[in-house]
């Protein structure tokens, strides 16, 4: 082979490589933004179920079955909350601590706390007496509260306060 020829050869390499490297790259953001936005959604479902149960609660609503739907729901999602998180992303819109990454033992104590508080709900929500759900509905959102405290941007620095969202 020529001088040209391998020159040629090695520069053609070299592009190929560039393009490989730059569409992972691009296929790990594109990975990230799925993970991040997966984690929002069931963060909001989270969310959702959690605002239900206390405007049954808080307006006396008689919605049958509905508050055992919701339990349910939220001792689901609860179960997902770890492989939600599985993934380290940081960046963009994310109210996510590194301290989830950084201290995991930490942040799963906090999950199982959060899963064991749910399993609780579902079983005094299927009871249907009022005043056990709304003791149990406290202590469900003690366990959000303390794993927010440790492990969730605060407030003020949400991204959604920023203009961010979904």
């Amino acid at each position: 082979m020529r001088t040209s020829s391998i020159w040629k050869a090695a520069l053609a390499g070299a592009a190929l490589l560039h393009v490989a490297a730059t569409a992972h790259a691009q296929g790990e953001a594109k990975v990230d933004e799925g993970a991040l936005k997966y984690r929002q959604s069931l963060m909001e479902a989270v969310g959702g179920d959690m605002a239900a149960l206390t405007n049954i609660l808080k307006y006396g609503l008689t919605v049958p079955g509905a508050a055992q739907v919701h339990a349910e729901g939220l001792a689901s999602h609860a179960k997902l909350t770890t492989v939600a998180f599985e993934r380290k992303v940081t960046a963009g819109p994310t109210d996510a601590e590194p301290a989830i990454w950084e201290k995991p033992d930490e942040f799963a104590q906090s999950v199982q706390k959060f899963e064991a508080e749910t399993a609780k709900l579902v079983d005094v929500a299927k009871n249907g007496d009022l005043a056990a759900l709304g003791a149990q509905v406290k202590a469900t959102g003690k366990s959000c509260g303390s794993c927010h405290d440790s492990f969730r941007k605060p407030k003020e620095e949400s991204f959604k306060r920023k203009g961010g969202g979904s």
